[in-house]
């Protein structure tokens, strides 16, 4: 964390800027009927993802690219609850041209479609709203779309996330033919189910949160589930917080000297944290848990094995959202996002950004993961308070499903409503470096070699 500054020089790490306005445009077909008024209105799109197959890569369900994003009719901050929309873009179409993306519909019509009328689920039965996850397409042959995703809910006077599981059937539009579009079919959406509300010994459950402190609040996570499948085994990545049987919050954030390296800095770094426990630093540190965690999962989607932490950020960082994992060329990498603000300083070179991290095992999906770069940092971009034309956030390394090419597709939203343009990352095992000289167009899924130019984005160090 604390090496992060000296880094913002570097452009390998560093976002492209967004300065063509062409790539500022919000997504034509993000409209949505308003039975207030009676006419369409639009909707913000922020969080995205593609449909993809088991391993990751951007599916082809029948002739269609298809993207899951967070939408809000009237704006993402309008009060309207959040909800899942569906996107298609045909395989024939401009991949570059934001009116080709259609919106199909809300994924869900209401908050108990396809729960089973004999299982009560509490959460589902309190939500407020649905948050990230990732979408797989199972089996090609099918019209089915296994989802993923938060469930926001609100029980007890408690907020919090729990993660959820449902499959549901897109048709073709006419009822025949692929080409005529596609539809949602509400009546045959099944299995939706809580897979995950916490353990309370290796996750923190909502439960275990200490409420609000001085400064901050006690940031309690459990959203953004990633399905993978290795061989025959599924798994679920997601973003959560330590639990009080591995690792957990609070003074043993200033005791425990893996946080912070070596001897001599956490003898230094804890005395001048805890000397000072009135500060807003002391208390970032002490409510800092974030993990990225993972489950096996049985063949019917619910839980198998719960697993520790893939990675963890106590005394570092609350908070490590949008996780997606994948295999590539031998090695597995897992990426998150995260807020500068939510890392355990008070440095505003640090705080000020947003960035990108990522992490990799060469010992197989259950091995060690060990920070790219050496640190971990992968993007630097500006924070949501900085030039509005070039903030992106929630990135996303798409799987390009070749070993042999060591360029990725990187995906975000920008300006709170719209795709933003597609970022280039190389991979090179450890290491990686943004191509940032160049970008693709709004959206773009897949390196189509058609580019704009732009430069590194330049951040105050």
């Amino acid at each position: 964390m604390n090496n992060i500054p000296e880094l913002l020089s570097n452009k390998k790490y560093l976002a492209p800027t967004i300065d063509h306005e062409s790539l500022q445009k919000d997504i034509p077909g993000a409209k949505v009927y308003d039975a207030t008024t009676g006419q369409k209105v639009r909707m913000d799109v922020w969080d995205s993802w593609p449909v993809t197959d088991p391993d990751g890569v951007v599916a082809n369900y029948h002739g269609y690219r298809l993207v899951v994003g967070l939408t809000a009719k009237n704006g993402r901050y309008s009060g309207a609850p959040t909800k899942m929309g569906l996107f298609m873009q045909k395989n024939d179409a401009k991949q570059d041209d934001l009116s080709t993306w259609q919106f199909v519909g809300y994924v869900f019509n209401s908050k108990l479609e396809g729960v089973s009328d004999q299982d009560y689920d509490q959460y589902l039965q309190n939500s407020r709203g649905e948050w990230s996850g990732s979408t797989v397409m199972m089996n090609p042959k099918d019209n089915t779309l296994r989802f993923f995703y938060a469930n926001a809910y609100v029980l007890n006077g408690v907020s919090a996330q729990v993660l959820t599981t449902a499959q549901i059937t897109v048709n073709p539009m006419d009822g025949k033919k692929w080409s005529s579009g596609l539809t949602i079919d509400h009546t045959k959406t099944t299995d939706r189910k809580t897979v995950f509300s916490g353990d309370g010994e290796i996750y923190q459950t909502a439960s275990q949160g200490e409420g609000k402190g001085k400064y901050f609040s006690d940031d309690l996570t459990l959203r953004d589930p990633h399905f993978v499948r290795d061989g025959d085994k599924y798994y679920l990545a997601f973003e959560g917080n330590t639990g009080p049987k591995y690792n957990y919050q609070g003074k043993n954030n200033f005791t425990n000297k893996s946080y912070y390296g070596s001897s001599s800095y956490f003898e230094k770094e804890s005395k001048r944290l805890t000397s000072n426990p009135n500060s807003s630093e002391y208390e970032k540190t002490y409510f800092a848990n974030g993990a990225i965690g993972k489950l096996e999962l049985n063949k019917d989607f619910s839980v198998k094995k719960v697993m520790q932490p893939m990675v963890t950020g106590n005394a570092t960082n609350d908070e490590l959202e949008r996780i997606n994992l994948f295999k590539h060329a031998g090695r597995w990498y897992v990426f998150t996002s995260t807020w500068g603000f939510h890392m355990a300083t008070d440095n505003e070179a640090i705080t000020k950004n947003s960035y990108l991290l990522g992490f990799s095992s060469k010992d197989g999906i259950n091995g060690t993961y060990e920070p790219l770069n050496g640190n971990g940092l992968v993007i630097a971009g500006q924070g949501e308070g900085a030039n509005p034309k070039s903030f992106t956030y929630s990135y996303l390394v798409l799987p390009n499903g070749d070993n042999k090419n060591n360029r990725f597709v990187v995906t975000s939203f920008e300006k709170n409503s719209t795709f933003a343009p597609s970022y280039l990352l190389k991979i090179d095992g450890d290491k990686t470096t943004m191509i940032n000289n160049k970008v693709l167009g709004q959206g773009v899924l897949t390196d189509n070699k058609k580019y704009f130019s732009a430069h590194p984005q330049k951040l105050a160090d």
